[in-house]
């Protein structure tokens, strides 16, 4: 299993935000007002969906391709790769966890990924200091190994976290760096908490009770990437 398929595929309906009008407008003033925003940021082979709460309803306006081979346009069932969004969804779901007594924000991540007490400063990163950026981990290990090659597995993952060594400019608990690894790590943390894939702990706790039935996390097959279900191939954008 690819580690990055954990974190940072979510789909969703994408929305944006336009300042609320002084007064009630009719739909097609509104749509100008939309329009008028987004236009600037629409390129050729891409589009837009947009969504917008206002006086108590929504209102929905598609822009561009969704697809351009196939000449599909964006509509309001469209999905979009929602990419680092996803990390609030994982941030939700410890939280949730955390309320209900299962973890504790102060839990070291070695707890939970028991290959990681073989580490050296790993070992004093905690679940919170992964879901606020504060763990000292950088983006993503290929900055500290470009010389890898080919996929990059489970375990070497944790060859390279094990190996890892916190220095002035990355003290766990210090700093707020910005870290694609620390939420991948965190996933795999509450994966082995629940003994559930992430995907799944997803869909059960922080998505079906608020009903997103649209918004999902592709799942791994075998030694593939994550895949996404059929039901929702048909209507991912493609960039």
């Amino acid at each position: 299993m690819r580690v990055v398929s954990a974190a940072v595929t979510m789909l969703a309906l994408a929305a944006a935000t336009i300042p609320t009008p002084a007064r009630a407008q009719s739909d097609a003033e509104i749509e100008q007002l939309v329009r008028r925003q987004v236009q600037p940021a629409l390129i050729a082979a891409g589009g837009m969906a947009v969504a917008l709460n206002i006086d108590g309803r929504t209102l929905l306006f598609n822009y561009g391709m969704a697809d351009v081979a196939r000449q599909q346009p964006i509509t309001s069932d469209s999905l979009f790769n929602l990419a680092s969004v996803g990390k609030a969804f994982i941030a939700t779901l410890l939280a949730q966890a955390v309320k209900q007594g299962e973890v504790s924000l102060d839990d070291p991540v070695a707890k939970y990924v028991t290959e990681l007490a073989q580490g050296g400063d790993i070992r004093k990163i905690t679940l919170g200091q992964l879901a606020t950026h504060t763990s000292g981990l950088d983006r993503t290990p290929h900055q500290y190994e470009p010389w890898h090659r080919g996929p990059y597995t489970l375990a070497d993952f944790i060859r390279y976290l094990n190996s890892w060594t916190a220095d002035e400019a990355h003290t766990p608990g210090k700093q707020d760096i910005y870290s694609n690894t620390g939420f991948v790590l965190l996933s795999l943390a509450l994966e082995r908490r629940f003994n559930t894939p992430i995907g799944q702990l997803l869909e059960a706790r922080p998505l079906a009770p608020l009903g997103m039935t649209s918004t999902a996390l592709p799942v791994p097959r075998g030694t593939a990437r994550g895949q996404l279900a059929e039901k929702f191939r048909r209507r991912a954008v493609q960039g």
